[in-house]
């Protein structure tokens, strides 16, 4: 069935915006509704980069979701934000460097402030939020000294109590949870991926987490030690590290059975290149009228992202195939994706 990129892009807004809220629910913002379920384990740092760009569109998500870091943002892994941001595509650096800049203040949290100067400040100032359809901005009353010094015109935050710790009893929170635990550090990353599949070898770890494959490959000779971690190659000898790239790491699932009970276990999905995909069909479908230039956009995009998606998501994933082009390649992603990520 044909479909118009004007009603596609409201679609995959409303789905965006919809599953943002139920992730931030689910993380303990003050906002009612239908939480995200526990199938899937909800990252963070992609939930945030998401909602500074669809979180424009709807003012109490954002700032609830803004009230929530003020409280927890110490759960936050800032460098895995900051890597997540400039490798993926997505999110907004100026909505960005606001945000950082008022949870850094309103938090008491210096760790965001090497985020507050992503923004850029000589830009022109222009009002923070969208309306629904049109997408016009607009502004009244004074603004947010904060958001001002990114070039954005919004009121003042209110700072309202409701927002809670992510609850231990929800496993789509167990990344929190970890980190809660043992600490904000890749290690949580690697735990959790390890958990959630047989085996990864160092650089599908990197691609998965956000952090750079040095990083991991560092990280895993030391974890290794500890006999939690094991390989499919003989330990290496002291002070050697970790070595080969098809070498794969897996993880006890009974030494860390603690997270979740034994008969079920959420998966690890990568939010961050779906939420890169939406991003930029939203950003594609707002800007080129032109059906044959949107289609060759769409399908670059695709390319992009689908191999971190197929793994995953699996027969979920949309009804793409390459030999698709022109009004059919959009009416598929039209009604699959909206459709997905109302599932997820």
């Amino acid at each position: 069935m044909p479909t118009s990129p004007t009603n596609f892009k409201e679609e995959l807004q409303a789905a965006v915006i919809d599953l943002l809220w139920r992730q931030w629910t689910c993380l303990g913002a003050g906002l009612e509704g239908r939480a995200a379920p526990d199938a899937h384990i909800i990252d963070p740092e992609a939930l945030l980069l998401a909602t500074t760009t669809f979180g424009r569109h709807d003012q109490r998500l954002f700032d609830e979701a803004l009230a929530w870091l003020v409280r927890f943002g110490s759960l936050i892994n800032v460098q895995r934000l900051k890597n997540l941001h400039q490798g993926g595509k997505l999110g907004d650096p100026r909505v960005l460097g606001a945000v950082a800049e008022y949870v850094k203040n309103h938090g008491k949290l210096p760790k965001w402030g090497v985020l507050a100067q992503t923004g850029d400040s000589s830009v022109s100032q222009e009002p923070f939020f969208l309306s629904s359809k049109d997408a016009r901005a607009t502004h009244r009353g004074e603004s947010d000294p904060d958001f001002l010094a990114h070039g954005w015109l919004r009121p003042a935050p209110r700072n309202k109590p409701l927002a809670m710790p992510p609850s231990p009893e929800r496993l789509a929170n167990v990344l929190l949870n970890l980190r809660a635990l043992i600490g904000v550090s890749s290690r949580c990353e690697i735990i959790l991926c390890l958990l959630t599949r047989p085996s990864a070898r160092a650089a599908e770890l990197a691609r998965l987490t956000g952090y750079s494959p040095q990083s991991i490959q560092t990280t895993l000779g030391e974890m290794i030690l500890s006999g939690k971690v094991c390989s499919d190659e003989p330990h290496p000898e002291p002070g050697r590290g970790v070595r080969g790239m098809s070498r794969r790491f897996y993880m006890k699932t009974a030494d860390l059975r603690f997270l979740w009970p034994a008969e079920y276990a959420p998966r690890w999905l990568p939010w961050a290149a779906l939420f890169a995909l939406s991003q930029g069909l939203h950003e594609a479908l707002e800007s080129i009228q032109d059906e044959t230039m949107l289609s060759i956009q769409v399908r670059r995009m695709m390319e992009e992202h689908l191999p971190d998606l197929t793994e995953s998501l699996g027969s979920k994933l949309f009804g793409y195939n390459p030999g698709m082009t022109g009004q059919l390649l959009l009416s598929s992603l039209a009604i699959d994706l909206p459709r997905m990520l109302g599932e997820l």
